[in-house]
Protein backbone atom coordinates (compact mmCIF):
# COMPACT_ATOMS: atom_id res chain seq x y z
CA UNK A 1 0.00 0.00 0.00
CA UNK A 2 1.40 3.31 -0.62
CA UNK A 3 -0.16 5.31 2.08
CA UNK A 4 1.17 8.88 0.69
CA UNK A 5 -0.11 8.65 -2.47
CA UNK A 6 -3.13 7.45 -0.54
CA UNK A 7 -3.26 11.26 1.53
CA UNK A 8 -2.18 12.80 -1.35
CA UNK A 9 -6.00 12.09 -2.98
CA UNK A 10 -7.77 12.76 0.54
CA UNK A 11 -5.90 16.14 1.09
CA UNK A 12 -6.57 17.06 -2.82
CA UNK A 13 -10.44 16.50 -2.31
CA UNK A 14 -10.13 19.13 0.56
CA UNK A 15 -8.07 21.60 -0.95
CA UNK A 16 -10.92 24.28 -0.60
CA UNK A 17 -10.79 23.79 3.16
CA UNK A 18 -7.01 25.10 3.74
CA UNK A 19 -8.43 28.93 1.72
CA UNK A 20 -7.86 31.02 4.62
CA UNK A 21 -11.13 31.65 6.57
CA UNK A 22 -12.69 31.63 10.23
CA UNK A 23 -11.69 27.15 10.04
CA UNK A 24 -8.32 25.76 10.68
CA UNK A 25 -9.03 21.94 11.84
CA UNK A 26 -11.12 19.19 9.98
CA UNK A 27 -10.58 15.61 8.99
CA UNK A 28 -7.82 15.21 6.59
CA UNK A 29 -8.42 11.64 6.43
CA UNK A 30 -11.63 9.34 6.55
CA UNK A 31 -11.58 5.79 6.81
CA UNK A 32 -13.22 4.21 4.05
CA UNK A 33 -14.57 7.14 2.72
CA UNK A 34 -10.90 8.10 1.61
CA UNK A 35 -10.11 4.41 0.69
CA UNK A 36 -8.87 2.57 3.56
CA UNK A 37 -11.18 1.13 7.12
CA UNK A 38 -10.54 1.98 10.36
CA UNK A 39 -7.68 5.01 9.63
CA UNK A 40 -8.59 8.82 10.08
CA UNK A 41 -6.40 11.83 10.28
CA UNK A 42 -7.57 15.58 10.95
CA UNK A 43 -5.82 18.69 11.08
CA UNK A 44 -5.72 20.89 14.01
CA UNK A 45 -4.00 23.91 13.17
CA UNK A 46 -0.38 23.48 12.69
CA UNK A 47 -0.93 19.84 14.45
CA UNK A 48 -2.52 16.44 12.76
CA UNK A 49 -3.76 13.58 14.59
CA UNK A 50 -3.81 10.22 13.43
CA UNK A 51 -6.67 7.63 14.73
CA UNK A 52 -6.32 3.78 14.62
CA UNK A 53 -9.57 2.33 14.85
CA UNK A 54 -8.81 -1.47 14.06
CA UNK A 55 -5.93 -2.98 16.24
CA UNK A 56 -4.43 -4.75 12.70
CA UNK A 57 -3.30 -1.24 11.59
CA UNK A 58 -0.29 -1.74 14.49
CA UNK A 59 1.90 -3.36 12.57
CA UNK A 60 1.96 -1.09 9.83
CA UNK A 61 1.89 1.78 11.78
CA UNK A 62 5.46 3.16 10.68
CA UNK A 63 4.28 2.77 6.55
CA UNK A 64 1.18 4.57 8.04
CA UNK A 65 3.00 7.49 9.40
CA UNK A 66 6.10 7.85 7.23
CA UNK A 67 3.58 8.27 4.43
CA UNK A 68 1.37 10.81 6.21
CA UNK A 69 4.41 12.78 6.77
CA UNK A 70 5.29 12.91 3.24
CA UNK A 71 1.99 13.99 1.82
CA UNK A 72 2.04 16.56 4.27
CA UNK A 73 4.92 17.60 2.60
CA UNK A 74 2.55 19.14 0.51
CA UNK A 75 -0.05 20.56 2.14
CA UNK A 76 -0.45 24.56 2.06
CA UNK A 77 0.56 24.65 5.56
CA UNK A 78 3.41 23.12 7.33
CA UNK A 79 2.96 21.07 10.30
CA UNK A 80 4.40 21.16 13.89
CA UNK A 81 3.53 17.87 14.82
CA UNK A 82 2.14 14.16 14.48
CA UNK A 83 0.55 12.25 17.17
CA UNK A 84 -1.10 8.84 16.85
CA UNK A 85 -3.73 7.74 19.24
CA UNK A 86 -5.12 4.22 19.71
CA UNK A 87 -8.61 4.13 19.22
CA UNK A 88 -9.41 0.16 19.44
CA UNK A 89 -10.58 -1.67 23.01
CA UNK A 90 -7.51 -2.97 23.26
CA UNK A 91 -4.18 -1.65 24.14
CA UNK A 92 -1.34 -1.29 21.33
CA UNK A 93 2.34 -1.97 21.87
CA UNK A 94 3.57 -1.16 25.05
CA UNK A 95 6.09 1.65 23.12
CA UNK A 96 2.26 3.15 22.27
CA UNK A 97 1.33 3.63 26.44
CA UNK A 98 -1.94 4.15 27.36
CA UNK A 99 -5.14 4.14 24.65
CA UNK A 100 -6.56 7.44 26.04
CA UNK A 101 -2.98 9.07 25.31
CA UNK A 102 -1.55 9.93 22.13
CA UNK A 103 1.90 9.52 21.32
CA UNK A 104 3.98 11.88 19.26
CA UNK A 105 5.57 10.30 16.17
CA UNK A 106 6.97 13.49 14.75
CA UNK A 107 7.75 17.15 15.61
CA UNK A 108 6.81 18.26 19.29
CA UNK A 109 3.53 18.28 20.72
CA UNK A 110 1.07 21.25 21.20
CA UNK A 111 1.21 23.27 24.12
CA UNK A 112 -1.12 22.65 27.02
CA UNK A 113 -3.25 26.15 25.72
CA UNK A 114 -3.25 24.82 22.20
CA UNK A 115 -6.27 26.52 20.72
CA UNK A 116 -8.05 26.09 17.06
CA UNK A 117 -11.26 27.99 15.13
CA UNK A 118 -13.74 26.44 13.94
CA UNK A 119 -16.58 28.56 12.08
CA UNK A 120 -15.15 32.19 14.09
CA UNK A 121 -14.78 30.45 17.39
CA UNK A 122 -11.97 29.74 18.72
CA UNK A 123 -11.31 26.81 21.23
CA UNK A 124 -9.18 24.73 23.62
CA UNK A 125 -8.18 21.62 22.12
CA UNK A 126 -6.37 18.91 23.95
CA UNK A 127 -4.78 16.49 21.24
CA UNK A 128 -3.08 14.31 23.77
CA UNK A 129 -4.88 13.25 26.57
CA UNK A 130 -8.22 11.51 26.68
CA UNK A 131 -10.10 10.09 23.52
CA UNK A 132 -12.01 13.47 22.93
CA UNK A 133 -10.43 16.76 21.86
CA UNK A 134 -12.45 19.06 23.18
CA UNK A 135 -14.11 20.16 19.60
CA UNK A 136 -16.43 18.51 17.53
CA UNK A 137 -15.26 18.60 13.54
CA UNK A 138 -17.69 16.92 12.23
CA UNK A 139 -20.39 19.61 13.15
CA UNK A 140 -18.48 22.48 11.18
CA UNK A 141 -21.17 22.56 8.18
CA UNK A 142 -24.23 22.44 10.63
CA UNK A 143 -23.03 25.00 12.57
CA UNK A 144 -22.06 27.06 10.01
CA UNK A 145 -25.75 26.67 8.45
CA UNK A 146 -27.25 27.43 11.79
CA UNK A 147 -25.26 30.61 11.88
CA UNK A 148 -28.40 33.10 10.40
CA UNK A 149 -30.90 30.81 11.89
CA UNK A 150 -30.36 31.62 15.42
CA UNK A 151 -32.81 33.71 17.41
CA UNK A 152 -31.64 37.36 17.50
CA UNK A 153 -31.75 38.19 21.14
CA UNK A 154 -32.41 35.33 22.33
CA UNK A 155 -31.41 32.58 24.99
CA UNK A 156 -30.01 29.14 24.75
CA UNK A 157 -30.46 26.16 26.91
CA UNK A 158 -27.12 23.87 26.44
CA UNK A 159 -28.29 20.35 27.34
CA UNK A 160 -25.00 17.65 27.82
CA UNK A 161 -23.46 20.98 26.69
CA UNK A 162 -19.96 19.41 26.55
CA UNK A 163 -17.22 22.38 25.96
CA UNK A 164 -19.93 24.83 25.60
CA UNK A 165 -18.92 25.36 21.66
CA UNK A 166 -22.53 25.60 20.69
CA UNK A 167 -23.69 27.83 23.27
CA UNK A 168 -20.16 30.14 21.97
CA UNK A 169 -21.24 29.84 19.00
CA UNK A 170 -24.43 31.04 19.10
CA UNK A 171 -23.70 33.90 21.51
CA UNK A 172 -21.04 34.71 18.91
CA UNK A 173 -24.02 35.05 15.88
CA UNK A 174 -26.60 37.39 17.55
CA UNK A 175 -27.96 35.27 20.36
CA UNK A 176 -28.16 36.82 23.94
CA UNK A 177 -27.90 34.53 27.21
CA UNK A 178 -27.21 30.99 27.42
CA UNK A 179 -27.00 28.32 29.87
CA UNK A 180 -24.88 25.43 29.94
CA UNK A 181 -25.78 21.99 31.82
CA UNK A 182 -23.77 18.90 31.92
CA UNK A 183 -22.81 15.95 34.13
CA UNK A 184 -18.61 16.36 33.86
CA UNK A 185 -17.20 19.22 36.21
CA UNK A 186 -14.39 19.20 34.04
CA UNK A 187 -15.44 20.17 30.34
CA UNK A 188 -17.94 22.72 32.31
CA UNK A 189 -14.54 24.39 33.27
CA UNK A 190 -13.34 23.99 30.06
CA UNK A 191 -16.58 25.54 28.70
CA UNK A 192 -15.97 28.45 30.94
CA UNK A 193 -12.35 28.70 29.77
CA UNK A 194 -13.61 28.95 26.22
CA UNK A 195 -16.26 31.01 27.14
CA UNK A 196 -12.94 33.51 28.20
CA UNK A 197 -11.11 32.80 25.07
CA UNK A 198 -13.78 34.49 22.83
CA UNK A 199 -14.23 37.75 24.86
CA UNK A 200 -17.83 36.66 26.16
CA UNK A 201 -18.97 37.48 29.35
CA UNK A 202 -20.87 34.89 32.11
CA UNK A 203 -20.73 33.97 35.28
CA UNK A 204 -21.19 30.37 37.15
CA UNK A 205 -24.95 30.69 37.03
CA UNK A 206 -24.37 30.11 33.21
CA UNK A 207 -22.83 26.10 33.71
CA UNK A 208 -24.64 23.94 35.56
CA UNK A 209 -22.91 20.44 37.04
CA UNK A 210 -25.40 17.84 37.25
CA UNK A 211 -28.00 15.03 34.74
CA UNK A 212 -29.64 17.34 31.76
CA UNK A 213 -32.64 15.28 32.28
CA UNK A 214 -33.65 16.00 35.63
CA UNK A 215 -32.39 19.60 35.26
CA UNK A 216 -34.87 20.12 32.34
CA UNK A 217 -37.53 19.19 35.10
CA UNK A 218 -36.21 21.67 37.60
CA UNK A 219 -35.98 24.28 35.07
CA UNK A 220 -39.22 23.48 34.07
CA UNK A 221 -41.13 24.07 37.44
CA UNK A 222 -38.71 27.26 37.88
CA UNK A 223 -40.77 28.24 34.95
CA UNK A 224 -37.76 29.10 32.96
CA UNK A 225 -38.14 29.25 28.49
CA UNK A 226 -36.11 29.40 26.16
CA UNK A 227 -35.57 30.47 22.65
CA UNK A 228 -33.44 27.80 21.59
CA UNK A 229 -32.69 24.70 23.61
CA UNK A 230 -30.05 22.33 22.53
CA UNK A 231 -30.48 18.12 22.59
CA UNK A 232 -27.73 16.27 21.39
CA UNK A 233 -27.16 13.63 24.28
CA UNK A 234 -24.73 10.90 23.96
CA UNK A 235 -26.39 7.59 22.29
CA UNK A 236 -26.01 5.99 25.77
CA UNK A 237 -25.33 7.62 29.24
CA UNK A 238 -25.52 6.00 32.79
CA UNK A 239 -25.43 7.75 36.02
CA UNK A 240 -26.00 6.89 39.50
CA UNK A 241 -29.67 7.41 39.11
CA UNK A 242 -30.28 7.29 35.49
CA UNK A 243 -29.63 5.27 32.03
CA UNK A 244 -30.26 7.47 28.89
CA UNK A 245 -30.47 5.84 25.49
CA UNK A 246 -31.46 7.32 22.38
CA UNK A 247 -33.66 4.03 20.94
CA UNK A 248 -35.79 3.97 24.12
CA UNK A 249 -35.58 7.53 24.89
CA UNK A 250 -34.91 10.63 23.05
CA UNK A 251 -39.03 10.87 22.11
CA UNK A 252 -39.60 11.10 25.99
CA UNK A 253 -36.58 13.80 26.63
CA UNK A 254 -38.03 15.57 23.51
CA UNK A 255 -41.26 16.36 25.15
CA UNK A 256 -39.64 17.73 28.12
CA UNK A 257 -37.47 19.76 26.08
CA UNK A 258 -40.69 21.16 24.45
CA UNK A 259 -42.20 22.84 27.58
CA UNK A 260 -38.31 24.69 28.08
CA UNK A 261 -38.97 26.03 24.75
CA UNK A 262 -40.51 28.87 23.12
CA UNK A 263 -39.22 28.89 19.10
CA UNK A 264 -36.88 25.79 18.76
CA UNK A 265 -35.50 23.01 19.30
CA UNK A 266 -32.21 21.66 18.02
CA UNK A 267 -31.70 17.91 18.16
CA UNK A 268 -28.94 15.25 16.94
CA UNK A 269 -27.95 11.76 16.84
CA UNK A 270 -24.31 10.43 16.06
CA UNK A 271 -25.31 6.51 15.55
CA UNK A 272 -25.44 4.49 12.63
CA UNK A 273 -28.15 2.62 14.08
CA UNK A 274 -30.36 4.99 14.23
CA UNK A 275 -31.55 5.60 10.48
CA UNK A 276 -32.36 9.36 9.42
CA UNK A 277 -36.44 8.03 9.26
CA UNK A 278 -36.08 6.78 12.88
CA UNK A 279 -34.52 9.91 13.75
CA UNK A 280 -37.14 12.07 11.93
CA UNK A 281 -40.03 10.06 13.79
CA UNK A 282 -38.71 10.94 17.10
CA UNK A 283 -39.93 14.51 17.14
CA UNK A 284 -43.57 15.33 17.76
CA UNK A 285 -45.35 15.75 14.34
CA UNK A 286 -46.17 19.05 15.52
CA UNK A 287 -42.86 20.23 14.95
CA UNK A 288 -42.00 21.86 11.83
CA UNK A 289 -38.50 21.02 10.25
CA UNK A 290 -36.67 24.13 9.81
CA UNK A 291 -33.39 22.95 8.98
CA UNK A 292 -31.70 19.18 8.71
CA UNK A 293 -28.04 18.03 8.12
CA UNK A 294 -25.72 15.57 8.42
CA UNK A 295 -22.11 15.23 9.39
CA UNK A 296 -19.24 17.57 7.19
CA UNK A 297 -18.25 16.47 3.88
CA UNK A 298 -14.43 15.90 5.29
CA UNK A 299 -16.56 12.60 7.33
CA UNK A 300 -18.27 10.98 5.08
CA UNK A 301 -17.84 7.61 4.10
CA UNK A 302 -20.95 5.37 2.47
CA UNK A 303 -23.55 6.33 5.02
CA UNK A 304 -24.63 9.05 6.86
CA UNK A 305 -24.26 8.80 10.68
CA UNK A 306 -24.92 11.91 12.13
CA UNK A 307 -28.59 13.40 11.72
CA UNK A 308 -29.61 16.84 13.20
CA UNK A 309 -31.84 19.05 12.82
CA UNK A 310 -33.46 22.39 13.79
CA UNK A 311 -36.99 22.04 14.90
CA UNK A 312 -39.61 24.95 15.24
CA UNK A 313 -42.45 24.70 18.04
CA UNK A 314 -45.96 24.81 16.99
CA UNK A 315 -48.02 25.53 19.77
Amino acid sequence: MNFADLFKRAFDARSDLFSPGDTDSFRLFNSSGDGFEGLAADIYGRYILVQLFEGRLFEIRNDIVDGLIRASAELPVSPEGFLLKDRTIQRGDLDYGDIRRSVLVEGHEPPADYTVKQNGVSAYVDLVEGQSTGIFLDMREIRRDLAPLYPAGGSILNLFSYTGLFSVHALKNGMNRSLNVDLSKAVLQKAAANYRLNGLRFDDRDFIYGDALQWMKRLQKRGEVFSLVVFDPPTFSRNRKNTFSVKHDYPRALEAAAGLCDRYVFTAVNSHSVSENEYLSYHPGSWKLAYFGNESADFRGQERYLKAGLWELRR
